[in-house]
């Protein structure tokens, strides 16, 4: 091919304008006596080649020719022939990582390189209106034809966006202009779709595989009458697994279904979802209506093969449990926080835990706790070596605790009959396999004289005097 020299007129009035401002200045440093006429000079160039410079016209892409199809990529592999082979092609990734390329193209999107001649090429082929309608990403070339054919159906209907052909990748990510990666985690769901399992799981593969799945914070998918949906997610809407334990889905649609939304049963979305397992169950403790008895008592089902510490916070959420004898009131939430308590590993710390929440109040309206109960089938505490003290236990305690054992083997016999725990397992979380030992007597007196805000009477205070004596001697 021949090539011919043609003087570039524009080049020559700026370079040649410039030098005379150049010398100019120099003139002006100096002092030279035209150095006013050569600056106003060059100046004066400059603005006329400025001024016939403004004027400029450029090609415009006509309607018609935008959205190049099959045609049009037929003509970049035509071109590629006539570019230099193994050229590097680079691109920007997209989602929460960058595409590092496919071993069988060679390809590196880390820098973009771009040429003059590169970019003409494009112009002349149309190939530039295929990035204002076409969604990309490399990675998938990687896709089954098949799983390819049905994301592009999927990426129409979802979102009404165009795919190249699964043929047209392999270009695409050869070609020695870096084409744009379109951005996944910028796709927008407006509406609700049906769509199958299968399609769930290509679109998952295609997001996972170009390391985005952040559509899935968007969106929610879960499984109703006319089958699967995906759909916007709403606010405040929580996506959960479906895959998790039949108590947990089903206290998860009875008492958060407002919030929560259960997924399909595909294991591959679990990775996806990031309330699940044990930060699930923190959520149902932390949203815990503890003024619900059923709710409670569901929730005590689920702790039950979990840790202490776990149950614990259920604990944590109540200040007391309040079980009315005369009406019943309470029993529900009380049974529930029972067999919590009986499921802990350490025995006596869920005593512990229960003793120091549960309150029973009496048919007289009288409301006491374990502290109040005295459990001693004597009726006479004995004193000395022989014995020659005594005190009866009527003249210690004068308002009724040695009634109230009643009301807690009640209360056990009435859970033991609904199958909480055994007889024995519930006097162990109530404390009362043993008797009270005189310690055990004279810190029930202490508590019933600072509940009731009364002095100690005579026998009360000989009973004091006689266990200071002979107990702490």
């Amino acid at each position: 091919m021949s090539k011919t020299k043609k003087l570039d007129i524009f080049n020559l009035f700026y370079s040649g304008a410039a030098v005379v401002i150049l010398i100019g200045v120099i003139a002006k440093l100096l002092e030279w006596p035209l150095q006013d006429l050569l600056i106003t000079g060059g100046l004066a160039i400059e603005a006329l080649v400025f001024a016939v410079s403004s004027v400029k016209f450029v090609d415009v892409i006509e309607e018609s020719s935008i959205g190049a199809t099959e045609a049009t990529l037929s003509k970049v592999a035509d071109g590629l022939g006539s570019l230099t082979a193994g050229a590097t092609v680079v691109g920007k990734g997209a989602g929460t990582g960058s595409y590092a390329g496919h071993a069988n193209f060679g390809a590196d999107f880390n820098t973009p390189t771009y040429t003059d001649s590169s970019w003409q090429l494009l112009e002349q082929m149309d190939v530039l209106t295929l990035t204002k309608d076409m969604f990309y990403h490399p990675s998938w070339v990687n896709l089954k034809s098949e799983e390819y054919t049905q994301l592009t159906e999927l990426f129409k209907t979802l979102f009404n966006k165009k795919l190249p052909s699964k043929d047209a990748l392999p270009f695409l990510i050869k070609f020695p202009v870096a084409f744009p990666v379109s951005d996944i985690d910028g796709l927008v769901l407006t509406t609700s779709h049906n769509v199958t399992t299968t399609e769930v799981e290509v679109l998952y593969k295609a997001l996972r595989t170009a390391e985005a799945t952040y559509l899935f914070d968007k969106a929610v998918i879960e499984e109703t009458g006319k089958g699967i949906v995906i759909r916007p997610r709403k606010e405040n809407e929580i996506q959960i697994f479906g895959g998790e334990a039949a108590a947990v889905v089903a206290h998860a649609q009875k008492f958060h279904g407002a919030h929560l939304t259960i997924s399909p049963v595909q294991y591959f979305l679990q990775e996806t979802i990031g309330l699940k397992e044990e930060a699930l169950i923190q959520y149902f403790i932390d949203h815990a209506n503890t003024s619900d008895e059923s709710h409670v008592a569901s929730l005590s089902d689920i702790l039950a093969s979990k840790s202490d510490a776990v149950k614990q916070q259920l604990f944590n959420k109540f200040d007391t449990v309040t079980y009315d004898v005369k009406t019943g009131a309470g029993y529900a939430l009380l049974k529930a926080l029972v067999a919590s308590a009986v499921s802990f590993q350490n025995k006596a710390e869920g005593s512990s835990l229960l003793l120091n929440k549960v309150n029973i109040k009496t048919e007289t309206g009288a409301s006491i706790n374990r502290l109040d109960v005295v459990n001693c089938s004597s009726e006479t505490v004995y004193f000395g070596k022989d014995n020659e003290y005594k005190v009866t236990l009527a003249e210690i305690f004068t308002n009724g605790e040695l009634q109230y054992k009643g009301h807690f083997d009640a209360l056990i016999a009435k859970l033991s009959e609904d199958k909480v725990a055994s007889a024995a397992e519930l006097q162990h979380v109530f404390d009362l396999t043993t008797e009270d030992t005189v310690s055990d007597l004279l810190s029930t007196l202490n508590h019933h004289l600072a509940k009731t805000n009364t002095s100690a009477t005579g026998a009360q205070l000989s009973f004091v005097l006689l266990c200071k004596v002979f107990i702490n001697s």
